[in-house]
């Protein structure tokens, strides 16, 4: 009920703004039963744009860098 008008303002802005879509819970963890949720397209956006200002995934980020470098490394 708190995410609709925020979520009815990309109508027609975002292509398939209300399609569902899976969602961490906690960014540092995988996508596994207990960590995943579902939401709207929409929602996914917004809070992983959230996420990577507050430098949230930069864990995520880093740690599929370090085997790209070590394969170059090599």
């Amino acid at each position: 009920q708190k995410w609709r008008p925020f979520c009815l303002r990309f109508e027609g802005v975002v292509e398939d703004f209300n399609y569902g879509t899976l969602l961490r819970l906690d960014c540092r963890k995988d996508y596994t039963e207990e960590n995943t949720i579902f939401a709207t397209r929409i929602q996914f956006f917004a809070i992983e744009i959230a996420r990577n200002r507050e430098g949230c995934n930069s864990v995520v980020y880093s740690s599929a860098r370090e085997p790209a470098a070590a394969t170059a490394e090599e």
